[in-house]
């Protein structure tokens, strides 16, 4: 388990950053752009983008 800080200070122990936000576990402060069967595509969680 790796403790990540997401870009609104939050703090997650998670194994696979990719797959807590795909399965749901985590959302992005700007939530999913797009979601397909073979593309998820969301705002950066562990970046601040200004």
């Amino acid at each position: 388990m790796r403790k990540i800080t997401l870009s609104n200070g939050d703090t997650v122990e998670v194994e696979c950053l990719s797959c807590a936000l795909t399965s749901g576990l985590i959302e992005s402060d700007g939530g999913v752009v797009i979601e397909t069967d073979y593309l998820h595509a969301h705002q950066a969680v562990a970046y601040r983008i200004e």
